[in-house]
């Protein structure tokens, strides 16, 4: 028969028996032992027990007292209770729950390194302070420790609501943020930083007159609670919002659809730009991955109006557009990138003066943020950016690029494609709340409005965007096809064909035109020796070591390097490298158009895998058993595929080393 005890101790106390009020307490001072009892977890004398609750009582009278309430207990609880004539303690091990438990566990060791959702579970407890309106009289020592409990539990619950507050407002989350910061006032309503927190919250969310009020809450609390004024900060954030400055100037396009996912990305570049040692943020990945939609979204959050209060770029926003500029005209003038920067400006050169000495005169003491859009050609021109960062200190840039600048001053966010479910056997439900299908979902409406899909036209959704691994452009091209093709066969289709994706829009660049025009510019970026040994890196399969890259392809550790820096590479797990599926499909292609190179290299993988299938032979007999057995599973795509290579070419020799380790 069940015998669970629930104890909900955060707020008014309640206590249940198998999802049932728990009655029968003789007194208040039952229930309180009960609760002292669980919440300690350990074993108590009963001299301390009875001190605890009848400390004002002659020790006799209290110790009778006790027994009453342990013989009360233990005929609603007994089975929960270790009691001996010398102590009392509550069974750990008997089924129960306690709040207080799971909220202590749940905010243990350093908060700051704290998911969202482990923070939002803990706060989600505390439903009021530690047994809020619980009150046993004549039982001084009780309330004093509970009294220490409170204030350790609230502790805790201000800490977590302040690193929430500070999240969501990193995060651009006003309405999570706007509600931590109410609750986290209701507790410690003189905490001033709080109170800024929620005027901004208030002042982005579009609630202009609330974030004026709120100043007025937050004077009137610190007049009453400490008897003081608030910090000129405040004032001075209170005088910001009051005066609604105008936005920025910008140059930002408007975008055709809604933006979807990245909440993620976007949370990091502000956070970045908000360390004032940031000046050169690089969001690197391949193309087709939506770094520009991303870099533009985030630029666009500090032109808003409701940021006005806190603009870190009153001079302005600019994006500089660098995909129109030839290769050639980049090499026969170096005055390209100052060129581009001065035009997105609207700034015109005058005189004899060196062009780049006239811009970094007219920026010299401005504070703006530039997006210098596709990098990916002018990465010889990278050293500039030092030298203008170096002459203007106010300047940020936001740089989009395929390949990594390799400037000290550089940061990193490497764009990867949206989240992407595992499974189509997932529920429907959960399948939508992925970004990739979000986005798929919604490019498919616009091409067809009655696109509805369900379970199985999700599943048929699922798989295009495992294929084309979220990525956007992959995704917007092929959700196009929905008006003619059923989602199942768009995924068959894209498996077979990479020239399948090719868009038809007038108004789409040249560049994003189809995937394979987006992989001949990544094809172009490399040099010969880097195109060989890419090509040569499709045979295989699942991901490979660098061990067998340097068997196979004649590869060196800095050569993918040179790949992972240019997005065509991606490190896997520690040791281990992958190729975008679609793109080894381009580079095979590349491959096989010379049939001695394809068949030497696809020998030499054949017979790679073969030895190392020997190799590990013994291991699966003896103490190396799970090593080896990490291994072969790490690699069993590549040893069927050369298994497979050597039974169509009839290679012997590695036939029968296959078949000698089955």
């Amino acid at each position: 028969m069940p015998n669970r005890l629930t104890f909900r101790l955060l707020g008014k106390p309640h206590i249940d028996l198998n999802d049932q009020p728990l009655t029968g307490f003789i007194s208040s001072k039952s229930q309180a032992l009960l609760i002292y009892l669980a919440v300690t977890g350990r074993a108590h004398s009963r001299e301390t027990l009875a001190g605890l609750l009848w400390g004002d009582m002659p020790e006799a009278q209290a110790a009778k007292n006790l027994r009453n309430v342990l013989s009360n207990l233990r005929s609603l609880v007994g089975s929960h209770l270790f009691i001996t004539r010398e102590e009392v303690a509550f069974d750990g091990q008997s089924e129960h729950w306690l709040d207080t438990s799971e909220f202590t566990a749940a905010l243990s060791g350093d908060l700051a390194h704290k998911t969202l959702a482990t923070l939002h579970n803990a706060v989600e407890l505390y439903q009021g302070d530690f047994l809020e309106g619980f009150y046993v009289s004549e039982a001084l020592t009780f309330e004093e420790w509970a009294a220490g409990r409170r204030s350790l539990l609230q502790g805790l619950i201000v800490q977590a609501l302040h690193l929430l507050v500070v999240k969501h407002l990193e995060r651009e989350e006003h309405a999570a943020g706007i509600d931590y910061a109410n609750r986290l006032l209701a507790i410690e309503p003189w905490r001033e930083e709080t109170h800024r927190h929620l005027m901004i919250l208030l002042a982005r969310s579009g609630q202009r007159s609330a974030a004026l009020a709120q100043y007025d809450l937050c004077r009137r609390a610190l007049l009453d609670q400490l008897s003081i004024e608030p910090l000129p900060e405040t004032t001075a954030l209170y005088t910001r919002i009051r005066a609604a400055a105008a936005p920025p100037p910008h140059n930002l396009p408007p975008q055709p659809t809604p933006f979807v996912g990245r909440t993620t990305e976007l949370a990091e570049i502000a956070r970045f730009f908000n360390n004032p040692h940031v000046q050169l943020l690089t969001l690197v990945g391949p193309g087709g991955i939506g770094k520009t939609r991303l870099a533009l979204q985030a630029a666009a959050r500090f032109i808003d109006p409701n940021r006005s209060i806190e603009q870190p770029f009153p001079d302005g926003v600019f994006i500089v557009p660098l995909a129109g500029l030839e290769a050639s005209e980049l090499h026969a003038s170096q005055l390209a990138l100052i060129a581009a920067i001065a035009d997105a400006l609207r700034f015109s050169f005058q005189g004899p003066i060196p062009q780049q000495a006239q811009l970094l005169s007219q920026l010299h003491d401005k504070k703006l943020l530039l997006v210098l859009d596709n990098f990916e050609y002018l990465v010889s021109e990278a050293d500039q950016l030092a030298d203008i960062l170096r002459f203007v200190p106010g300047l940020r840039l936001l740089v989009t690029s395929r390949v990594r600048l390799n400037l000290q001053e550089e940061w990193l966010i490497e764009v990867a494609g949206l989240p992407v479910p595992l499974s189509a056997a997932e529920p429907s439900e959960i399948v939508m709340t992925y970004g990739a299908v979000q986005l798929f979902v919604q490019q498919a409406q616009r091409a067809h409005a009655g696109f509805q899909p369900d379970a199985a036209e999700l599943a048929g959704v699922t798989r295009i965007c495992q294929l084309v691994e979220g990525g956007p452009l992959g995704i917007e091209i092929a959700a196009n096809w929905v008006r003619v093709l059923s989602c199942h066969e768009i995924a068959l289709e894209i498996e077979h064909n990479l020239d399948f994706l090719t868009t038809h829009l007038h108004n789409v660049p040249e560049r994003h035109r189809s995937l394979r025009v987006v992989f001949d510019y990544s094809w172009n970026l490399m040099t010969p020796q880097e195109q060989t040994v890419f090509r040569q890196l499709t045979v295989f399969r699942g991901g490979f070591r660098r061990e067998a890259a340097a068997q196979i392809a004649g590869t060196s550790l800095s050569m993918l390097a040179e790949l992972v820096d240019k997005s065509l590479l991606r490190r896997a797990a520690p040791g281990r490298y992958e190729v975008h599926d679609l793109l080894r499909l381009y580079a095979e292609e590349k491959l096989q158009a010379d049939p001695a190179e394809y068949e030497q290299v696809h020998h030499a993988h054949c017979r790679y895998y073969a030895e190392l299938l020997v190799k590990h032979k013994s291991k699966l007999k003896g103490d190396d058993l799970s090593t080896a057995l990490s291994i072969l599973e790490q690699e069993r795509e590549n040893v069927r595929a050369a298994w497979n290579w050597a039974v169509s070419r009839r290679r012997a020799a590695e036939v029968d080393m296959f078949m000698e380790c089955l």
